[in-house]
């Protein structure tokens, strides 16, 4: 290597192994913080990446240390063998940056292609589970129909144990959550039997209150509208690349009434990122 590339390098880390201290300092007060008071405002999502990003940092800078180190006791030696004066020569660690920034480029593409098919096949799995358990399970979307357009108390309760049987079938299946339209001040209004069900209304203590399901604009409003209001729908499937989350909606058409299962994952922790 060369005497000129060599004091170009080691310039370089040691700025960059400034800047990642910097960096790594402030992701250490975050943390003292977060586990001081013992809380988490980041989502699922984003705690996996600043986990990983910490970490990814601390490997970062034991290289550049390394390189430094490297360099600098390569330069002493040369030094000691010549007493040359070191001159710059332009273009030689621009080489070195375009070099290292392509094959990160490369890696960084295969990383993402690499997620997006795979959370492509892993989707298509769970949507064939749980087509798989719907279909085999026929006569019991048949009853949770009929118990929908009854409407009691004791009916949504049943509504609630078939949801569960149904969720229970296979190791893999995400949450489910049974999305039925009824009227209110004569406009359409949309609601969800989930994961929770109030114990009053189990023991029949209290009445049943619909708990309305909150639809999201550019995710499923307008599919819900146009299905409720009796077009024909297919099955909805929506992801995003940069996150766990998924969404599969299962239009059902019974004999007495309209309803959506909803297989859903969802993050969790706090608001913070995605």
């Amino acid at each position: 290597m060369r005497l000129e590339t060599k004091s170009q390098i080691s310039k370089a880390t040691l700025s960059l192994l400034t800047l990642v201290s910097l960096i790594f300092v402030l992701g250490i007060v975050v943390l003292v913080v977060c586990l001081g008071l013992n809380i988490n405002p980041f989502r699922e999502t984003t705690s996996s990446f600043l986990g990983a990003s910490f970490g990814g940092l601390i490997g970062v800078a034991a290289i550049l240390v390394l390189l430094n180190v490297a360099t600098n006791i390569s330069l002493i030696a040369d030094a000691k063998v010549a007493e040359l004066k070191v001159e710059t020569i332009p273009g030689t660690l621009r080489k070195w940056t375009l070099g290292f920034f392509s094959v990160a480029v490369i890696l960084v593409a295969l990383i993402i292609a690499g997620t997006y098919a795979s959370k492509a096949r892993f989707i298509s799995v769970v949507r064939g589970q749980a087509e798989n358990v719907l279909r085999n399970n026929s006569s019991l979307l048949d009853e949770m129909g009929k118990r929908l357009a009854s409407g009691t108390p004791e009916d949504y309760k049943r509504v609630y144990e078939l949801r569960s049987f149904l969720e229970n079938q296979r190791s893999g299946l995400p949450t489910i959550t049974v999305i039925y339209s009824g009227r209110f001040a004569n406009k359409l209004a949309i609601y969800r039997v989930g994961e929770y069900f109030p114990v009053s209304a189990i023991n029949n203590e209290v009445g049943y209150e619909p708990v309305y399901f909150p639809c999201k604009k550019d995710l499923d409003c307008d599919y819900l509208t146009r299905f409720f209001s009796g077009e024909h729908v297919d099955v909805l499937e929506k992801s995003e690349m940069r996150s766990d989350e998924f969404f599969i909606y299962f239009p059902v058409v019974g004999k007495e009434s309209r309803f959506v299962l909803l297989f859903e994952r969802q993050n969790r922790y706090g608001k913070i990122g995605s």
